[in-house]
């Protein structure tokens, strides 16, 4: 249990020579974020004018450690990417950006060609490796179709064959830095699940449910035949007693059977009644994109993966959205097309 009265935050910048910075007594407005759609975390700060803001320059490494009573631990670093400087009325003042070591994916583009039998670790371990990024990979492999991409960014590529996997069942992965290191790692693997109760650690919390982007049932069809006609091979059917909202699969020329039935079960579960969940809370410095947490209001209790989280170490509050934890929740009866169905069938 953190007892948020007691955290602490620190703030180190690394110079050219290695000599380690504290920063925290001259840092205000200091925060840091992992959004959805991107890959690294950014950090934000400002410095009033010292002698040791005379230490910040672009690519400066920048550490932020937190202590909840245990001592302090590396929760995000990266280098200063932006400054920007203000003076007026004899004040000066330096804000500060910093991005994580996956920002460099987004800058870089490359060419390659994978043969049709190349996994998905391969394929990830050669872009990295080609560009010297230190790495760890734990994913469950798939072989995938021919891979050519020619200009495209090292981001783009990973996240290319990240999806193939998804699509393949292979499972849902996320790219985040620790330490220095970037991890590719299935969500949901922290030892620590932090639960958060509106009537005890949450400031708000909000839902909404929506079935705009149903879909119920999915048809799988085979390549297109001279005379226009493609053959139906499967009908995947998902929770038709909402009503049928049919999607068209086009099964790959060397995709099985199985593999396109798989896949089509994900593009149900990706089209189902969208839920979107976020919290306010006191800030949990350690908690990060991929967690998994549990959340309990007035709709219930349920799991849920970290989606995006903005932390406010000047506030010492987060804003965290959520991606429910369908599986789990299905499991525990908790989730929301669970109390759903079980609901109107009592009913009946």
């Amino acid at each position: 249990m953190i007892t948020h009265s007691k955290i602490s935050y620190r703030v180190i910048a690394v110079t050219r020579d290695s000599e380690q910075i504290d920063l925290s007594q001259i840092v205000t407005a200091l925060g840091w974020s992992e959004a959805e759609k991107e890959l690294a975390a950014k950090i934000t700060f400002k410095i009033a004018a010292t002698d040791a803001a005379k230490n910040i320059s672009i690519a400066t490494p920048i550490i932020i450690c937190a202590d909840s009573g245990d001592g302090f631990q590396e929760v995000v670093r990266g280098n200063v990417s932006k400054l920007e400087m203000t003076e007026s009325n004899g004040d000066f003042s330096l804000n500060v950006e910093a991005a994580d070591e996956a920002q460099a994916l987004r800058q870089s583009q490359d060419d390659y060609y994978f043969s049709p039998d190349a996994s998905s670790s391969s394929i990830i371990k050669k872009i990295l490796d080609d560009h010297g990024v230190p790495h760890t990979i734990q994913i469950t492999d798939v072989k995938h179709g021919k891979k050519v991409y020619r200009g495209r960014y090292l981001a783009d590529m990973i996240a290319d064959v990240l999806k193939d996997l998804k699509e393949k069942g292979g499972g849902v992965y996320f790219l985040r830095s620790n330490q220095g290191v970037l991890e590719i790692i299935p969500r949901g693997t922290n030892e620590t699940i932090y639960q958060f109760d509106i009537a005890e650690n949450l400031s708000s919390v909000k839902e909404s449910f929506d079935a705009s982007k149903l879909a119920t049932k999915v048809k799988v069809v085979g390549k297109q035949r001279e005379e226009g006609h493609r053959n139906v091979d499967a009908i995947v059917e998902g929770r038709t007693d909402l009503g049928v909202r049919q999607l068209i699969y086009q099964r790959g020329d060397k995709e099985s059977l199985q593999e396109a039935e798989t896949a089509a079960k994900k593009l149900l579960d990706e089209r189902g009644v969208e839920r979107k969940t976020s919290i306010d809370a006191p800030d949990i410095p350690f908690l990060r994109k991929g967690d998994r947490v549990r959340v309990k209001n007035s709709l219930g209790e349920s799991y849920f993966f970290v989606k995006a989280i903005r932390h406010n170490a000047a506030q010492s509050k987060m804003t965290v959205e959520l991606d429910e934890d369908k599986e789990k929740n299905q499991e525990a009866g908790t989730s929301y097309d669970t109390a759903w169905a079980d609901e109107n069938s009592e009913a009946v």
